[in-house]
């Protein structure tokens, strides 16, 4: 089976605000149209945010508000990798309920069989979401155009 880590909701927030983060953006070339990604490092965690360039119009006619442009199905809009592996993210109570018996690392983090983790895992965008709005560190992750 497949080793991954699997970390809370609550300590993913924690990661999120409490580390450092070098970030980098940069545009995919594999696509026709502007497709970005925030690459955001530190210590073993690599977190990848992919976003279109631009940005949709808040006064536009459309029924369902999102807070970013809706990507195309074959362009995934939240990585996150420790050491080259998965990381899922579970909401907190789920975490306490499937893995209240092993034992946490320094992140918050457990190393689990993949088949360990019963439960729906968090909303990708969501997780994009709370990126921008925790690591950012004041960082337009929107911007294609910024040079860090």
């Amino acid at each position: 089976m497949d080793k991954v880590f699997c970390i809370s909701y609550s300590d993913f927030g924690y990661l999120l605000s409490e580390q450092d983060w070098k970030i980098e953006i940069k545009k995919l070339e594999d696509y026709e149209y502007g497709v970005y990604e925030d690459i955001l490092s530190c210590g073993p965690f690599l977190i990848k945010r992919r976003f279109l360039s631009n940005l949709p119009d808040i006064f536009g006619d459309s029924s369902e508000k999102k807070s970013e442009p809706v990507l195309p199905e074959e362009i995934k809009r939240f990585i996150l990798k420790r050491e080259d592996s998965d990381v899922y993210v579970i909401s907190s109570s789920d975490f306490e309920q499937l893995f209240s018996d092993e034992k946490r690392d320094e992140y918050g983090c457990v190393s689990v069989e993949l088949n360990r983790i019963t439960c729906k895992c968090a909303d990708p965008e969501d997780l994009a979401e709370d990126v921008v709005i925790l690591a950012s560190g004041g960082i337009d992750l929107n911007n294609p155009d910024l040079n860090l």
